[in-house]
């Protein structure tokens, strides 16, 4: 498809590779000002308890203590959909890692020296890490003031007097006449666990509170706009008063979107009369404070005919929302909504609640619930297609949704690559052929909506030389971001690749955008970047067509030149046109564009019902071939094959190593990774050295597959791609492991320790 394309669909060179190659590129931490502070939290040591008194004389009286704050000289709260996070705690803290004090002082050092100093005296109450007690009637309420907290209530039902604080229905169709209509019924309840998002880079933040009343947070952040936007709030404050600038992100996986480090050091910052504080969080304080993938589960039954069409499905979802909402509330909307799957099921009942307990708070995590819903729906799957002896890739033929079908919430899908994956998928698994002795495999697929409605925007202008600057706030966190939107926006304004300079993610230069997050970038950034493009190339041309006296008609432009269209010695380089002339009506080429997702409705609260919930929905097909050691439990993975719909592949290198990164955490997340509370809500395992993450010798060779099914709204028919890939390696591992040696897992990770029990090779005594 890209014949006709200069820069887009090319495999150029990466925008940012030098500076990371040589070491010159600026992450959060690196950054130093003159006179800046270094911050210190003082965090709770248990999981429920009223705050009686804080003492922390003894730190003041430390040479070089420049700040301490606690939580009622900040009483602010934050989260755009539900503000119940104080910036520390301020009556009491509901986990362990809460902070309580923020100090700042000259050096680490004495920071940490006076951290030691502050004595709290807490009054321990009763605490619930488990959501089924949280959320029984009658259960100790965790946020006794929840009705008086800001929420929007357009986006979540709560439940009053309970720790429940979102509740999402669905009801489509007579889900109880769909089930008398059934021949077999099948039920399952599938886990997923907690786990840490494993980002190289830990949590930094830089504050600064100038005299002028700005302030200025420099921020390891993937969304710089909705963090300021958030900040404002909270404080009270109009927007333009929080410049929020992202550097480079080391990994952010959704761990880095909306506050999380921010909030203590901006309370600091409100002391410090101008000076810079800065916050490195410890790999500790990462695993303990800044947000988890949080635990999922998923009760399911489902009425089948015999030939395996799928008639009535029911499934209560329960989400571990930790001690705050964060993005909780949404989590539970768009993962339960998805728990239906791909698949045409005419009656559904679907119950999602998102629960308190004393946790660490979950966050958003790469791919936004759907890793967890299908690995219930497609073992799910997997487990009606065993009961009525039909092919598991045949099963998923006969309902995959196809062009034209009804979603489960109502929307009428269009540019479908659903069925195009999967048989991309099964051929280049090779599914047709006997598969090898002793090996077990399993295929999948998934959709996955992104966030909506959401708006981005962005500006190109033209510098003195001829090149271009694009401004957009879409940061880059290794996803490749910045080689990407340079291609489109080259592409657009007919530029080369090397003329374009991409300045990202500085909310007092770059105008606003939602998120880097929701794989919606390359979707809704990419469309307002291509609209800038074309209202700088149509300036381009207006001022070519004046310097060559010829009709804007008569010119085209490629490669940074315009010139006569059948006239080859007639031309002006950019450089040229970018000079300003005494007498030209044409001033500086600044061009701008801005997206929305036309259409997109919200839903109604009582039946989960919408009539367009999303720009455009991401479709992948993953398989899994693997053998496991009876005698030991372990999974030894051979291959597998990923396959996405890309709508048009914008670059093909960036989507294949969106493929393996995401290939690669859905192993690890399947197979080892595990956040192991303490019975005191403590996390037990917060280092990299006692928490296991798949490394590139845990992993097989991994096949993309990249299908074109272009979206009429796409910029140039593009989609996104970043989650899909993460989405369904949980459920096929799970799938293989019962076609290889017959024994179903339905709580993950998938550990030897499980495998052996399951095959009755492990006394409970020795577990």
């Amino acid at each position: 498809m890209s014949d006709r394309m200069s820069v887009v669909g090319h495999r150029v060179l990466q925008a940012d590779a030098l500076e990371k190659v040589m070491g010159r590129a600026v992450f959060a931490a690196d950054i130093g000002f003159p006179r800046m502070l270094i911050a210190q939290i003082v965090r709770s040591p248990i999981a429920h308890g009223k705050i009686r008194s804080i003492d922390t004389s003894r730190a003041e009286r430390v040479k070089g203590v420049r700040a301490i704050v606690r939580g009622s000289d900040v009483p602010f709260r934050y989260n755009l959909p539900l503000r119940d996070q104080p910036f520390l705690a301020i009556d009491r803290v509901r986990y362990v890692g809460e902070p309580v004090v923020a100090i700042a002082a000259e050096d680490e050092d004495i920071a940490r020296e006076a951290a030691s100093l502050v004595s709290v005296d807490y009054e321990p109450l009763p605490f619930i890490l488990d959501p089924e007690v949280a959320r029984a009637p009658g259960a100790p309420l965790i946020h006794p003031e929840f009705e008086s907290y800001w929420r929007d209530s357009k986006l979540f039902t709560s439940v009053p007097n309970s720790n429940i604080l979102s509740h999402f229905k669905l009801r489509k169709g007579d889900v109880e006449a769909g089930f008398q209509d059934a021949d077999e019924i099948f039920e399952g309840t599938y886990k997923s666990q907690a786990f840490n998002h494993g980002a190289l880079e830990p949590h930094a933040a830089i504050a600064q509170l100038e005299r002028s009343g700005q302030l200025t947070l420099w921020s390891s952040q993937q969304s710089p706009w909705f963090a300021a936007d958030d900040l404002a709030i909270a404080l009270g404050w109009p927007v333009h008063r929080v410049r929020v600038i992202a550097p480079y992100l080391g990994g952010g996986f959704g761990a880095k979107h909306g506050l999380k480090a921010e909030p203590p050091v901006v309370a600091l910052a409100m002391k410090t009369d101008g000076r810079p504080v800065k916050l490195v969080l410890t790999r500790e304080e990462v695993f303990t404070a800044a947000g988890v993938r949080g635990a999922v589960a998923v009760k399911m039954r489902t009425g089948v005919k015999r030939d395996g069409t799928m008639v009535a499905r029911e499934a209560e979802v329960v989400w571990d929302t930790g001690a705050y909402a964060d993005v909780g509330p949404l989590l539970c909307r768009n993962g339960s909504y998805s728990v239906t799957g791909p698949y045409r099921i005419p009656n559904q009942k679907i119950d999602g609640y998102c629960v308190y307990t004393n946790k660490v708070v979950t966050s958003a995590f790469r791919s936004y619930g759907i890793m967890e819903m299908s690995f219930a729906y497609e073992s799910h799957m997997d487990e009606i297609a065993r009961g009525l002896g039909i092919d598991p890739l045949d099963i998923r033929r006969r309902n995959l949704i196809e062009e034209g079908d009804e979603t489960a919430t109502g929307e009428r899908l269009k540019a479908i690559g659903l069925k195009p994956t999967l048989e991309a998928c099964a051929a280049g698994m090779g599914w047709d052929k006997p598969k090898k002795s002793g090996r077990g495999r399993a295929i999948v697929t998934t959709a996955k909506s992104s966030v909506a409605p959401s708006g981005s925007s962005s500006f190109i202008q033209m510098n003195d030389d001829g090149t271009l600057n694009v401004m957009c706030a879409t940061t880059d966190m290794g996803q490749g971001a910045k080689t990407v939107m340079s291609q489109l926006a080259a592409e657009a304004v007919g530029a080369r690749y090397e003329d374009m300079h991409l300045i990202a993610s500085d909310t007092a230069v770059t105008p606003p955008d939602r998120s880097t997050s929701s794989s919606r970038s390359t979707f809704n950034m990419g469309n307002a970047i291509v609209r800038a493009g074309t209202d700088t190339r149509n300036q381009i041309l207006m001022k070519a067509a004046e310097l060559l006296e010829v009709p804007m008609e008569e010119l085209e432009v490629r490669d940074s030149v315009v010139s006569v269209r059948g006239a080859s010695n007639r031309f002006c380089t950019f450089k040229e046109i970018a000079g300003v002339r005494p007498g030209s009506p044409y001033g500086p080429i600044v061009g701008r564009g801005s997206f929305v997702p036309e259409g997109t409705t919200p839903f109604d609260l009582e039946t989960g019902q919408g009539r367009k919930i999303t720009g455009f929905w991401l479709y992948s097909s993953q398989g899994v071939e693997l053998s496991v050691d009876t005698d030991t439990g372990k999974v030894t993975l051979h291959s597998i094959v990923s396959a996405h719909d890309t709508g048009r592949t914008l670059n093909p290198a960036a989507c294949e190593g969106q493929v393996e990164g995401g290939v690669a955490i859905g192993c690890s997340a399947a197979l080892m990774e595990e956040l192991i509370l303490g019975e005191d809500g403590a996390v037990l395992n917060a280092s990299l050295e006692d928490y296991p993450m798949a490394a590139s010798a845990d992993l097989p060779p991994i096949k993309s597959i990249l299908i074109e099914i272009p979206h009429p709204e796409g910029p140039y028919g593009a989609k996104g791609i970043g989650e899909g890939p993460t989405t369904g390696i949980a459920a096929a591992v799970a799938n293989a492991v019962e076609d290889a040696i017959g024994v179903r897992i339905r709580d993950l990770p998938i550990t030897p320790e499980k495998i052996l029990r399951a095959l009755g090779k492990l006394h409970d005594e020795v577990a």
